[in-house]
């Protein structure tokens, strides 16, 4: 059986893959154990996660990183949001779904 690669060390693998100006990114996490969704939902609240289908139990939820300029968590939060379901057995998979970089808005809200 191969190694399962922690949470929180996924987040640093992509982050690690961003530019240096990235603002803002999406993000899906598909649990390996669908019947924790809603624990996951909990440990994950401070980054306001979505559910990907109608029914929140499926094991997949998104969130945003914010970065500098954007909507989304601040990625220190998201680190340890993440490193907590990995103290607590609840495994899955990161995946970026998109992001945005070279953000720099004049006299705006930001990008939207």
């Amino acid at each position: 059986m191969p190694a399962v690669t922690p949470l929180a060390e996924q987040w640093d693998a992509i982050i690690s893959e961003q530019p240096g100006d990235w603002s803002q990114l999406r993000l899906e996490l598909r649990l390996d154990d669908t019947t924790r969704t809603e624990r996951a939902c909990v440990v994950l609240a401070p980054l306001n996660p979505w559910r990907r289908d109608d029914d929140y139990r499926i094991g997949i939820l998104r969130f945003m990183a914010a970065a500098r300029f954007g909507y989304g968590a601040y990625p220190g939060l998201v680190r340890t949001r993440l490193g907590l379901l990995d103290v607590e057995g609840l495994g899955g998979s990161l995946a970026l779904l998109g992001g945005v970089d070279a953000v720099l808005p004049v006299a705006t809200q930001g990008y939207v």
